[in-house]
């Protein structure tokens, strides 16, 4: 028998496919949305930043520990390297 009194049973939305899952904090981040001049000399205090070939637009950039990336993602994240490339920041994928 249904109880008319109970609310209906909550739904989650599902999550919008663009969306990244967070992944765990790590010594390499993941960097999206760079302009085309994008090179690497614009991230201070890394040991290693990886373009990928063909890919302006995207890279990793690995520090010491993961208090450094955690430091600088806090940081940087939305930052504008021009008016129109606002940094996305996201730990990689291990």
């Amino acid at each position: 028998m249904y109880n008319h009194n109970r609310p209906a049973p909550a739904t989650q939305a599902p999550a919008a496919p663009s969306a990244i899952p967070e992944q765990p904090p790590n010594q390499i981040l993941f960097l999206t949305n760079l302009p085309e001049e994008t090179n690497e000399m614009i991230f201070p205090g890394f040991k290693e930043v990886r373009l990928v070939p063909g890919r302006h637009d995207i890279a990793f950039v690995e520090f010491e520990n993961e208090v450094q990336s955690a430091a600088a993602k806090d940081a940087l994240q939305g930052f504008k390297i021009t008016p129109s490339n606002a940094m996305k920041i996201s730990f990689a994928k291990k």
